[in-house]
């Protein structure tokens, strides 16, 4: 599936490259294909990058979508890794990272397409993430627009921690983000090479976090375009209650806080981190959720045992820096969103950036 033959030589447009990252996806494939084929934007070339899928769904898309360029890898490289074998085997000025689990509305690329157009220092965009199943709901993983804590603890505009808000407009205005979600990541193939690409040693989760604190580190930009609506079926790579997501979820978390911080507050945010990951660690088994205990003790394990790995990566992030942390303040929670939403309790996501 690549862009309508008779427009694309004509099209004044630049190309984007959509890429869907798939594993064992043949449920929803079928589905995600033929969204993209009712896309507004033209023109665009689809790529299915496949992390060793036993479900039948390469036969299905020779079969069905022989148009569809096909990567299929020797063995599972993670989110991280399979994007980057893959990118430069594609030739748009701009990338989609997209997740095999969503659908699109036809105008899903519009608005973030001007938006790169209009601003050469903007890297990446996302839209609005919405519930597939509940298409009333925005998204957890994504909503409209993501950020953080000072401690390293994400948050979308939609939802904080279980508090997931409906979708009423309240989050429709193009504003700067610290990070765009992994499930429909638009960005400047320039910006991604300029970074560094994704981290691979990070295999999957907090991997478009890192990415996008490293293009604000750089200088580059990262805003939501809320037009365009995907809606994300939460889960169905890995559920939230799976062992594996929450080691992933906890130790790239910390590896990215010591790769992206700065020197001076680095040692106080990461002391206060370890503190609340302690907190966590007792508080996990009363929860009846012994696993995450394990997961953040595994998590701290794999940190220490591989600190000069991660150091060293600490010292090329330090060098392509061009901001400072001071001036990253408006995407970055100058408080801890732990304390706010369970101490005051600052459930929705507007009442965390109305007292920024």
């Amino acid at each position: 599936m690549t862009c309508v033959p008779k427009e694309c030589g004509l099209s004044q447009q630049p190309l984007v490259s959509v890429i869907i990252l798939n594993y064992n996806g043949l449920k929803f494939l079928p589905g995600c294909l033929e969204s993209l084929a009712r896309s507004n934007y033209q023109p665009i070339e689809v790529a299915v990058v496949d992390n060793c899928s036993n479900d039948g769904s390469l036969e299905y898309l020779r079969r069905h979508h022989p148009s569809v360029q096909l990567f299929p890898l020797d063995h599972n490289l993670g989110y991280s890794g399979a994007y980057n074998a893959v990118l430069d085997r594609t030739t748009g000025k701009y990338a989609v990272l997209l997740n095999f689990d969503v659908e699109v509305e036809p105008a899903w690329l519009d608005q973030a397409i001007a938006l790169l157009e209009a601003e050469p220092t903007l890297a990446a965009v996302q839209p609005k993430l919405k519930s597939f199943q509940n298409r009333e709901m925005l998204e957890y993983s994504g909503g409209s627009g993501g950020f953080i804590d000072r401690y390293g603890y994400p948050f979308v505009r939609g939802r904080v921690f279980d508090t997931v808000e409906r979708d009423e407009h309240q989050y429709d205005d193009v504003i700067p983000i610290h990070w765009a979600t992994g499930a429909a990541l638009i960005i400047r193939r320039d910006a991604y090479y300029d970074v560094g690409g994704l981290d691979s040693d990070f295999f999957l989760h907090m991997e478009e976090l890192d990415l996008c604190w490293r293009l604000w580190l750089a200088g580059w930009t990262v805003k939501v375009a809320p037009r365009g609506v995907v809606y994300h079926w939460a889960g169905a790579a890995l559920s939230a209650e799976r062992y594996h997501k929450m080691y992933y979820n906890h130790r790239n978390s910390l590896v990215m806080m010591l790769k992206n911080l700065g020197a001076p507050g680095l040692w106080r945010n990461l002391t206060v981190r370890w503190m609340l990951d302690w907190v966590t660690v007792v508080a996990s088994p009363v929860k009846r959720e012994p696993k995450r205990s394990l997961a953040v003790l595994a998590a701290h394990f794999y940190v220490l045992r591989n600190l000069r790995n991660v150091f060293r990566k600490r010292r090329a992030v330090q060098r392509l820096r061009k901001v400072a942390d001071h001036d990253l303040q408006h995407v970055i929670f100058p408080h801890s969103v732990i304390w706010r939403y369970y101490f005051h309790n600052q459930k929705l996501c507007s009442q965390l950036l109305n007292r920024w």
